[in-house]
């Protein structure tokens, strides 16, 4: 009997046992998963607009507040708006485009902003007016740099959040030459990949530094709070656009959300990516495409280089639109020609089948060239046809062209004699 209660106050001491430490050990793990973590909170930007409908050229007023110890750098502005956008690399021949490329994009930096350069662990620090005008006066500018150097690629944001892929080919000189794309490759959809390449093709688009980057007032007060003034172009797409006002890599503030209003005569483009009064070209097509019919051209040569001085288009997409005008002109032309009897058609004929050769390989080898050639290889082009009209006022050339008009004349009025003898 003894000996049966020794046991069971053995069993009951070590059952005590056994229940108080497995509470103490699985007390622990369970206090760990239920106390909550302390996270820190995001600092954020405040940001508000006077106007969230504007017009072309029109001040918008920004306003907000920063967290203590902060200051508005940077303001992105970024077009909901997309354009196809191509570029080749001529130091390993590929070719890259993207049909994601923003309309339009701005970055507009602090005028008072002093950029933090890490050159080999040294921190050097430069003001950022010193840096813009370096980089604006240099007509070989990369992008790329400018980010770096002045610190601006923390506010480089929207186009690598909304490009999804580039497209990648790799090419050679001679397919270059005859416009071939080359080999396709993987496309680009690593987003350090993309933004790198993004930057390089937003440069292609724009070209000019000052399209891209501006400097800002920003006023920023003693309690946090903030104002500055940004304008968009007329020129600019219709529609949605962002604006993100940035501090550093980590604090910004949520897109403020814009809408451009235009209304005839502005009218968009699409392809091009740009708003601008539909009167201006119609007008200078009729100008120029009367001359240009007289001279025995659809004047698709004079209206090219006039729409990208005047109204900085794209060079590919003016080469583009400005075919189907030629097409009308030279229609037109062609009829009448034909009316007076001035058409040879067999010559006609012969030089059309080389232009239509031409006119197949010209627009693929369009992509391959920037605005620089574009503008030489046009402007030699001019230079010859001007020199060839000097050369036609000589003296020595007029005196030959008395015995071609004789000839002229001659021809014009047997075939007056020749209708007049059909129509009897």
């Amino acid at each position: 009997m003894r000996y049966k209660l020794k046991l069971s106050f053995y069993w009951i001491l070590s059952l005590l046992f056994f229940m108080f430490f497995s509470k103490t050990l699985l007390a622990q793990p369970q206090e760990s998963i239920i106390k909550p973590v302390t996270e820190v909170p995001l600092l954020k930007i405040e940001l508000q607009v006077d106007k969230t409908t504007f017009k072309g050229d029109e001040k918008i007023k920004l306003t907000g507040k920063v967290p203590e110890g902060y200051r508005v750098n940077f303001i992105e502005i970024t077009s909901k708006e997309k354009v196809q956008v191509s570029r080749l690399d001529r130091k390993d021949f590929k070719f890259y485009l993207s049909k994601e490329i923003p309309a339009f994009y701005q970055v507009w930096i602090a005028d008072d902003y002093v950029a933090k350069i890490d050159k080999n662990g040294t921190v050097e620090e430069k003001p950022i007016k010193e840096i813009y005008q370096k980089y604006a006066q240099n007509k070989k500018w990369k992008i790329g740099e400018f980010l770096k150097e002045s610190n601006a690629n923390v506010a480089f944001i929207t186009p690598v959040k909304e490009i999804t892929q580039i497209d990648v080919w790799k090419t050679t000189v001679l397919r270059a030459i005859i416009g071939s794309r080359g080999i396709k490759l993987e496309p680009l959809t690593d987003k350090k990949e993309i933004s790198k390449e993004a930057a390089r093709l937003i440069q292609t688009r724009f070209r000019n530094f000052n399209k891209i980057f501006r400097l800002a007032q920003i006023k920023h007060n003693p309690d946090g709070t903030f104002e500055a003034e940004i304008t968009i172009p007329g020129s600019a797409p219709k529609g949605e656009f962002t604006v993100l006002a940035v501090a550093s890599k980590e604090v910004k503030s949520e897109p403020i959300k814009l809408i451009h209003d235009i209304s005839f005569p502005t009218v968009y483009f699409p392809v091009a990516g740009t708003s601008t009064n539909v009167f201006g070209p119609l007008a200078l097509a009729f100008i120029i495409c009367t001359f240009g019919v007289i001279m025995g051209a659809g004047g698709g040569f004079i209206l090219n280089p006039l729409l990208i001085l005047i109204y900085g288009l794209p060079h590919g997409v003016v080469a583009g639109s400005v075919m189907p005008t030629v097409l009308f002109s030279q229609a037109s032309g062609i009829y009448n020609y034909s009316k007076i009897g001035f058409i040879n058609w067999k010559l006609g004929i012969g030089v059309g089948i080389f232009m239509l050769l031409g006119g197949f390989i010209g627009p693929l080898l369009n992509q391959f060239v920037t605005l620089d050639e574009y503008k030489f290889i046009f402007g030699i082009i001019l230079l010859i046809l001007a020199v060839l009209l000097v050369w036609q006022t000589t003296p020595g050339y007029l005196e030959k062209n008395k015995k071609e008009r004789a000839i002229l004349q001659e021809y014009m009025k047997r075939a007056k004699e020749a209708k007049e003898k059909k129509s009897n």
